[in-house]
């Protein structure tokens, strides 16, 4: 076997390999880029949500004897410091909407009460009374 035939062979072989490969990273490089773009963006605004339901819940539990003004400045407090420490940055107006949208799933969800719903609570009103499929209320 001829020497120069072999490294012939190998330097064409090598010039292939680093052709498809600059044609692979022009072609699907960007789209790959977008990918790990959308996917962080996509982790990050899960992360956002999750800190901000904890920081609804918290400041309800917490400062539940405050406005609920002030818990919302407490729970916005709380997850823009999280978030600080994670590098992870929102505008003020996206965490107030966060802030906002997490207490109403909380709500929902029943991990939270409204001040109006604890003050009835608290005062001891009666809930409106449970009616049976027939429709006539149970005593």
């Amino acid at each position: 076997m001829d020497p120069n035939l072999f490294l012939l062979g190998l330097f064409v072989i090598v010039f292939g390999v680093i052709v498809m490969v600059t044609f692979a990273i022009r072609s699907y490089g960007p789209a790959l880029v977008e990918f790990m773009k959308s996917a962080t963006t996509e982790q990050q605004r899960q992360t956002v949500t999750k800190l901000a339901q904890s920081a609804v819940v918290f400041a309800r539990a917490r400062f539940g004897d405050l406005s609920g003004k002030e818990q919302f400045a407490k729970a916005l407090l709380f997850t823009s410091s999280a978030l600080a420490e994670k590098g992870i940055l929102v505008s003020p107006e996206e965490l107030e909407a966060t802030v906002e949208f997490a207490y109403e799933e909380a709500k929902k969800a029943g991990l939270v009460v409204s001040l109006g719903e604890l003050k009835k609570i608290a005062e001891g009103e009666p809930e409106a009374p449970a009616t049976p499929e027939d429709g006539v209320p149970v005593t």
